[in-house]
């Protein structure tokens, strides 16, 4: 396997360890944040302490990993199958010992990339963020929960001079009225990209960049503070940093466009504003976010902190400060 710059750190690095007694999923196939919270903490500078507090905070709604484990000769065998995982991460990992494991991650992601929105794009961040923290065992085990949980919307690629808000305003209009979307978020999105009016109607803008797909995200949850789409930010940032491995990557971002206004087409409209975000800086943000125990926060904030480096959009730091915000007023109530 290829070597990496060491990243995490030693505390990191045992919680970690600790974490692999857990399953991927758990109750009615949540998603098991705890490595993802822990990586980004850890990224954060986050003091021991607060990783210690995250991970009891965290794995108490685990479940622990399922101990039949079944010989993985293909893993294609295993895609959607929802079980498995520890077969499927032995598999990964003799895989990476066999061919390095940037290899591996250049034949199976242009594989998985259709099925970006599996467990509500959690595959995705956690692969992404094993990737850029330098945790090769965490890579594996990332890559078999995607195999497990894959799921394709299989929506027509047919493009039109549409911009993507304007494709996505198009798009809300013909679900309006829809029969109530029920289950989690992926449910949700595979019910919408089956309504009438998505199935077969060109959804992709003939011209489209990640700057585009991530703008729109970002705009998307700006302007309501609602959990699917806190999702498509974090996703986007996810899909940036697996680029290097994605073969053809506009191929890609199409898969990625699809799944976030599909997503967005799950959220129903509000007339209420979210709260103002607070006056707060960036080293303010992180400092706070490196203290909290709500996964979905940390992963946000540090996602968002991520962003706003690529891309210099203040309203990255507003999301963050709201999410903030809002896990204070929570604790308070």
């Amino acid at each position: 396997m290829e070597m990496c710059m060491e990243i995490l750190s030693d505390t990191c690095r045992a919680l970690l360890e600790r974490s692999k007694r857990f399953g991927p999923l758990y109750g009615d196939r949540l998603a098991n944040h705890l490595p993802m919270t822990l990586i980004a903490l850890d990224r954060m500078g986050a003091p021991v302490d607060s990783m210690a507090r995250a991970f009891d905070a965290n794995a108490r709604q685990l479940q622990a990993r399922d101990a039949d484990i079944s010989p993985v000769a293909d893993g294609a065998d295993w895609l959607g199958k929802g079980r498995n995982a520890g077969g499927l991460e032995r598999y990964f990992q003799a895989c990476a010992r066999r061919d390095g494991r940037d290899a591996v991650l250049r034949d199976w992601l242009p594989r998985l990339l259709p099925g970006v929105a599996a467990s509500a794009f959690h595959c995705l961040i956690r692969l992404a963020y094993a990737i850029d923290a330098g945790d090769h065992d965490e890579a594996c085990a990332a890559l078999a929960y995607w195999v497990m949980e894959y799921v394709s919307l299989d929506l027509p690629p047919d493009t039109v001079d549409d911009t993507p808000a304007a494709l996505a305003a198009r798009l809300a209009v013909a679900v309006a009225g829809h029969a109530p979307w029920d289950g989690i978020i992926i449910d949700r999105m595979r019910q919408a990209a089956r309504h009438p009016g998505v199935a077969g109607t060109a959804i992709q803008p003939r011209g489209l960049d990640l700057r585009q797909v991530a703008q729109f995200a970002l705009g998307a949850y700006h302007a309501r503070e609602d959990f699917t789409l806190l999702h498509t930010v974090t996703a986007c940032h996810a899909f940036r940093l697996l680029l290097p491995y994605l073969g053809e990557p506009g191929r890609a971002l199409r898969y990625l466009w699809e799944a976030v206004v599909v997503a967005t087409l799950t959220v129903e409209p509000s007339a209420a504003m979210p709260a103002a975000a607070p006056d707060l800086d960036w080293q303010a943000c992180m400092a706070q976010a490196a203290r909290a125990t709500d996964a979905h926060v940390v992963k946000l904030c540090w996602s968002a902190h991520c962003e706003h480096l690529a891309y210099g959009d203040a309203r990255y730091l507003a999301i963050a400060a709201r999410k903030l915000a809002s896990q204070s007023i929570k604790r308070t109530m």
